[in-house]
């Protein structure tokens, strides 16, 4: 199975890669989504990076969010990631950021938007 554009739609706004999860399949092929996270941050690389799954139907299990936080800490360590989900997707206790963390990814979870732009600002902003 390949990644197609009704599947992960990708954005660039001027630093900041913006990744939409639109279907299922980034849950469904895990590894293959990441990985084309991973070659769209290599081909283009950004400050930082924006992965909006609130695009996926239905629930978000815990061993989703694990290993989604396993293949972040492989294939995307070095580029500070915000990701934002619906809050009945959310783990309370932050599983998938913890293992990602943990594995030496920069990865905060969001609930709201505005909040994941905001922690996404301070990689965004030039520093004197």
């Amino acid at each position: 199975m390949t990644v197609s554009k009704a599947d992960i739609l990708f954005e660039h706004e001027s630093d900041c890669l913006i990744v939409r999860a639109l279907s299922r399949f980034f849950l469904m092929q895990k590894e293959e989504a990441i990985q084309a996270i991973a070659a769209a941050l290599k081909a283009r690389p950004v400050k930082a990076a924006l992965i909006d799954l609130r695009g996926i139907p239905g629930a978000v299990t815990f061993t989703d969010r694990f290993q989604l936080g396993e293949l972040a800490g492989h294939y995307l360590v070095g580029t500070p990631i915000a990701v934002v989900v619906h809050e009945e997707q959310a783990d309370p206790e932050r599983i998938g950021k913890l293992v990602a963390r943990n594995r030496g990814a920069n990865v905060e979870v969001f609930t709201e938007l505005a909040e994941a732009q905001a922690w996404l600002k301070k990689y965004l902003t030039p520093q004197d």
